[in-house]
C-alpha cells in the first residue's frame, strides 16, 4: 500500500516558524488539508514536491526515504500550485505534449490516447488549439489542473485546485478525484470546506505551525457536537447587542429581516439560544477555536 511518511519536519522562515516538528503518515485516497492562510499548509507541499527543503525531519515514500530531486521522485508525483506557471503562447495540446515529452512518454500513440483522455475529462476537447494565453481564467485552471494529471502520477499535491472553476467544472473535477483516490495519494488544499466533507477520505488541520486534526469529517462534525448554539433575532437586535459578545461562527440571513446566529456556546451564551448540529466548516471554525482555548 502507497504510504508517505512525514517524520519531524520543520520550516522557519526568518523568525516565524511555519512547521514546528510535524509528524503524519498519508496513505491512499483523497486528504484534505485545511488551515488559515499563512499555516503552512502550502509550505508543506511544496516541501514534498521538492521545492522547499526542509529545515529538518525526513521524508519515506514506502518505507523509502524520498530524494526529492531524483527523476524517479518526479515520476511519481504530479504537483499544482495556486499560481501556476503556464506557456501562454502554445496551444493546449502542444503544452500537454511537451508535458508528457518532459516526464519521457517516448510514445507518440501513448501521448495522444492520454492528453485526449485528461481533455475529454477536464471539458477541454473545444479548445485544444487555442492557446493558452486566451482563454478564460477558468479555462486556464483546467489547463493547469491537467498538466498536473497528465502523467498519470501516483501522488497529487493540489493547491486551492478549485479555483476559477464554476460548480459545472468542480463537480467534473471532483469525480475524476474519487475515481483516482483508490490507487492514488492525493493531497487537497481547499477554501470551500463544506464542499469537501463530498469527497475528501480524511482531514488534516494546522494551526500553530503543528497538525491539530488527523482523521474522517465525520469524526471533525463529532468534535463540535454540542458547541455549536444558535440564535434568530432581528437584525438591529444583532447590531446592537450581540455582535460583539458572541463568538460568531456562522450568519444567514432572510428576506424577512430575521438573523440566524451559529456561535460557539464554550464562549459565551444568549438567553433564547439551542444547541445546533455543526456542519463541516463550523466543527473547523470550532477547532480552531479549541486550539486558541488551549
Amino acid at each position: 500500500m502507497n504510504l508517505i511518511q512525514i517524520n519531524n519536519v520543520s520550516k522557519k522562515f526568518q523568525n516565524k516558524i511555519v512547521l514546528d516538528d510535524v509528524s503524519i503518515d498519508i496513505t491512499i485516497g483523497i486528504t484534505g488539508l485545511l488551515g488559515i492562510n499563512g499555516s503552512g499548509k502550502s509550505t508543506l507541499i511544496k516541501i514534498l514536491a521538492g521545492l522547499l527543503n526542509a529545515d529538518s525531519g525526513e521524508c519515506f515514500f514506502n518505507n523509502e526515504k524520498i530524494i526529492f530531486n531524483s527523476s524517479e521522485w518526479h515520476k511519481n508525483i504530479g504537483y499544482l500550485p495556486q499560481s501556476p506557471g503556464l506557456y501562454h503562447r502554445m496551444n493546449i495540446y502542444d503544452f500537454l505534449d511537451y508535458m508528457l515529452l518532459l516526464s519521457r512518454w517516448k510514445n507518440k500513440s501513448e501521448r495522444e490516447n492520454r492528453i485526449n483522455e485528461i481533455m475529454e475529462r477536464l471539458n477541454l476537447i473545444e479548445y485544444s488549439n487555442y492557446s493558452i494565453g486566451n482563454l478564460s481564467g477558468g479555462t486556464r485552471q483546467r489547463v493547469a489542473i491537467a498538466q498536473a494529471l497528465i502523467h498519470n502520477p501516483q501522488i497529487l499535491f493540489l493547491d486551492e485546485p478549485s479555483n476559477n472553476l464554476d460548480s459545472d467544472e468542480r463537480n467534473r473535477f471532483h469525480e475524476y478525484l474519487l475515481l483516482k483516490r483508490s490507487d492514488s495519494i492525493i493531497i487537497y488544499i481547499g477554501h470551500i470546506i463544506n464542499e469537501m466533507f463530498n469527497f475528501c477520505s480524511r482531514l488534516l488541520i494546522i494551526s500553530g505551525a503543528q497538525i491539530k486534526f488527523n482523521g474522517t469529517t465525520l469524526e471533525l462534525i463529532n468534535l463540535a457536537e454540542n458547541y455549536v448554539k444558535e440564535i434568530v433575532v432581528e437584525k438591529n437586535h444583532y447590531e446592537s447587542e450581540l455582535k460583539n459578545c458572541l463568538k460568531i461562527i456562522t450568519i444567514k440571513q432572510d428576506g424577512s429581516g430575521l438573523v440566524k446566529i451559529h456561535f460557539d456556546g464554550r464562549f459565551s451564551d444568549t438567553p433564547g439560544s439551542k444547541s445546533v448540529q455543526a456542519d463541516l466548516e463550523e466543527a473547523y471554525k470550532i477547532l480552531l477555536n479549541s486550539c486558541e482555548l488551549a
